[in-house]
């Protein structure tokens, strides 16, 4: 009896290894690497994001109770994608790089601003600068998040093999399109 209980646990503890998910690295996935200076309750923003290559109409954001009812009263750190004048984009290629038989999730929160217009968003990883998947359905209601999650598993060979992962995300149209946070795992 004492031998089959150890060899149904030595079973379970392989399946369990065989599909244990890996974090993989990402720089500044939270968007609270920079510091914005403003007061308390008001939306302002700075120029840059470290760690990512940001395109035009793209700050980092400091946002208020006004946009996100339930934003803490020091004030909410985001990705600012996009404003009236065109779209904006966040780019980041990682230190990872595409494997055989592997299956990597991408987790991209997504906020519509209570006073201003959500017009959509592309959310896509990458490797060498090939698209693997993209995604774009999440809709969430104006001053809240979701969680957009877009999958992509290799197969045995994969064309990008060895090559290294990236991360992109866009805004669609006018609106404007709020990232609070990005996770990517491999399993």
């Amino acid at each position: 009896m004492t031998i089959r209980v150890l060899l149904l646990a030595l079973s379970a503890a392989t399946l369990w290894t065989a599909s244990a998910q890996t974090s993989i690295a990402i720089t500044n996935p939270l968007f609270i690497d920079d510091q914005v200076k403003c007061s308390s309750g008001q939306l302002c923003s700075g120029a840059n994001i470290s760690g990512w290559i940001c395109g035009p109409q793209t700050s980092i954001a400091v946002f208020s109770k006004t946009q996100y009812p339930n934003a803490p009263a020091a004030g909410l750190y985001a990705a600012a994608l996009g404003y009236e004048y065109g779209s904006g984009s966040i780019f980041q290629t990682l230190g990872a790089t595409v494997q055989a038989n592997t299956t990597y999730t991408l987790k991209v929160e997504v906020g519509a601003r209570a006073d201003y217009e959500f017009t959509g968003y592309k959310a896509a990883l990458f490797a060498g600068n090939v698209e693997l998947v993209e995604g774009h359905s999440a809709t969430p209601v104006g001053g809240t998040f979701v969680i957009d999650t877009i999958v992509y598993s290799s197969g045995a060979n994969p064309p990008q093999l060895g090559q290294p992962l990236q991360i992109y995300i866009k805004s669609e149209g006018y609106g404007q399109v709020n990232v609070a946070a990005v996770s990517l795992s491999a399993e």
